[in-house]
């Protein structure tokens, strides 16, 4: 008599089929909402879609409790951080105000995918963008830094429509039509894409014919298990951006693209961090990274996008082997 299954008590070959059904699942249902956000994002006016993405917002705060304490976590660590602890009642406001400013991230990075460059480039401040042209000089590439804080796909193509090449390290979606949905819209932007996993070789081509190349700095997708000290405690971070600049000369320089309070933007870039091969290390050169990420973080906390728990390193390490295996 053949086994019955509950849905409760899948083991073995029936589990992974059933994981693989589920994600193919959820796979879909998030692919399909970012097609729906897509159209109407373009199709309707900004306000009012900004109230719609309130909306989701709040749907998502409740939906997503274990994330959203993670969320709280990481706020709670980074105002310490900054001697500034937040209450419960301030704690609760900075959180919801995270999920509401990635609701508008998405929003606005489908309205600006193409055809609207009058418009975003009205929207855009721009601050100290001399410190590309101060790196460039040098003809050896510019590493750009940034965090996945504001919004950095459209920081990206206001670079670009200043005449910079621009070329970002992406790492590919799970899902196909979800990856080539990202995909086109960066392409549509003009911006050059290397995959994560041949991202090297690729990179030290693009800083060797001087352009830019622009990584995240802080999260690493990679199976390194290197640490450094972020807001006080250990955190896997990604070591990419030292090595580059190492191995090629290129200085590193940190941009971030944030909301301000009037629904416009500001694209801001740190000095650059130029490299000496005789002194720097991959350890001091990626904690000048850290200190640039602390202080933007603490300038923009409620615009941060880190959905779980960094100080556990062990599991960030396990989430990352996750997402490399489904994609």
């Amino acid at each position: 008599m053949g086994r019955h299954y509950t849905g409760l008590e899948v083991t073995g070959s029936h589990a992974k089929q059933y994981a693989d059904r589920n994600s193919l699942t959820v796979g879909a249902m998030k692919y399909w909402f970012f097609r729906i956000a897509a159209f109407a994002s373009r199709a309707a006016p900004r306000r009012v879609i900004y109230a719609v993405a309130w909306l989701v917002s709040r749907i998502l705060l409740i939906l997503k409790r274990r994330e959203v304490e993670a969320v709280a976590g990481n706020l709670q660590r980074a105002a310490t951080f900054h001697g500034q602890p937040l209450d419960p009642v301030a704690l609760r406001r900075r959180t919801r105000a995270v999920y509401y400013s990635f609701a508008r991230y998405i929003v606005d990075y489908y309205r600006y995918a193409e055809g609207r460059d009058a418009e975003l480039a009205s929207l855009m401040e721009v601050e100290n963008i001399q410190a590309m042209d101060r790196g460039l000089a040098l003809g050896n590439g510019v590493v750009v830094v940034t965090a996945h804080l504001g919004n950095i796909e459209n920081g990206g193509m206001s670079i670009i429509q200043r005449g910079y090449k621009f070329t970002v390290v992406a790492l590919n979606q799970p899902d196909p039509r979800m990856n080539e949905l990202f995909q086109r819209q960066r392409r549509a932007r003009g911006m050059g894409v290397i995959v994560m996993g041949r991202a090297t070789r690729d990179c030290l081509r693009t800083l060797h014919r001087n352009e830019i190349v622009a990584l995240a700095g802080d999260r690493d997708f990679t199976n390194n298990r290197d640490t450094a000290v972020f807001f006080g405690a250990p955190a896997r971070m990604p070591i990419g951006p030292a090595r580059l600049a190492l191995a090629t000369g290129a200085p590193i320089v940190a941009s971030f693209c944030v909301r301000r309070p009037d629904d416009g933007y500001k694209l801001f870039f740190y000095d650059p961090i130029f490299v000496d091969k005789t002194q720097d290390t991959v350890e001091s050169l990626t904690r000048q990274v850290v200190q640039r990420l602390e202080q933007a973080i603490g300038d923009y906390p409620d615009q941060w996008y880190c959905f779980h728990n960094l100080w556990d390193v062990e599991e960030d390490w396990r989430l990352m082997q996750t997402y490399q295996q489904r994609g």
